[in-house]
């Protein structure tokens, strides 16, 4: 069963920090980054986008998201900002874990159902599985790694037994949705944003004849893919997290489930948002 996470948005309690957990500050101004422009007034949970707490009005609209994108990325910690309401410091891979969050978008109670996936490449087959009766498919990258930008559109795998190292097969995260889920919303959103000018990850970057993502590029891309929406956030300063969730839920409004998910299984027949 997912796991159940209702916390109000912009105020964390300091009993829910545990080691390696670092306690979220009130949201930031930030600015929203979207290839179409959406508007809105900060909105905390439960509360409509008129500004107007809502309570109880008719039964939730029920949304899957599936998060995916390289492993270390940044996922999980930009699900657990939103859901609990800390910032783990110490790197834990994720294996698969499921949330569910109740929130108010445009006047519509959703429920959403967010799919925390791994990226690394053993996992492939059983992340498959998850694509399975989605309506967005969120893919993450990091602006400290180019390379998992330029994974979006061309992530190499070895060839399946292949004795050669140098025998590889191109294969995209954009690949594997549209095997598994086709026809479904995407957004694309940058993680990590506070490291972009950070120094020490510029030099580090340098000596490999690299730099940070910069936003025009992460715009590019999200145009050539056909994403919904490109949004940009900074988990540990809980800098657009809030506003990641409420695009997804508003893209996942306007579409219905795609997807039979791996081996052309029917899923779990529960509908949300996966973040790839």
């Amino acid at each position: 069963m997912p796991k159940r996470a209702r916390v109000r948005l912009g105020a964390w309690s300091m009993e829910r920090v545990n080691k390696g957990q670092q306690a979220c500050p009130e949201l930031l101004p930030s600015r929203l980054l979207a290839l179409t422009p959406c508007p809105y007034p900060r909105m905390p949970l439960c509360a409509s986008s008129s500004g107007k707490p809502s309570f109880g009005r008719g039964r939730p609209v029920q949304r899957k998201v599936v998060v995916c994108g390289d492993g270390a990325c940044g996922k999980t910690s930009l699900l657990n900002v939103f859901t609990r309401g800390f910032f783990t410091q110490v790197y834990e891979p994720t294996v698969f874990e499921n949330y569910v969050h109740d929130l108010y978008v445009d006047d519509q109670l959703v429920e959403l159902s967010l799919w925390d996936t791994a990226g690394q490449e053993e996992f492939d087959r059983l992340r498959s599985l998850s694509y399975a009766e989605t309506h967005v498919v969120m893919i993450c990258f990091s602006v400290d790694n180019p390379t998992s930008l330029e994974n979006v559109e061309s992530k190499v795998h070895p060839l399946p037994h292949s004795t050669c190292a140098y025998l590889l097969t191109v294969w995209q995260w954009l690949d594997e949705i549209l095997e598994y889920c086709p026809g479904v919303k995407l957004v694309l959103v940058a993680l990590k944003c506070d490291l972009r000018d950070d120094r020490t990850v510029k030099d580090r970057l340098a000596r490999y004849g690299m730099q940070t993502v910069q936003y025009e590029e992460g715009l590019t891309v999200a145009r050539r893919i056909r994403a919904s929406r490109y949004l940009e956030c900074s988990s540990k300063h809980n800098r657009g997290v809030t506003e990641v969730f409420y695009e997804a839920a508003r893209v996942s409004l306007t579409t219905r489930a795609k997807g039979t998910g791996g081996y052309g299984g029917s899923g779990s027949g529960s509908s949300g948002c996966v973040i790839a």
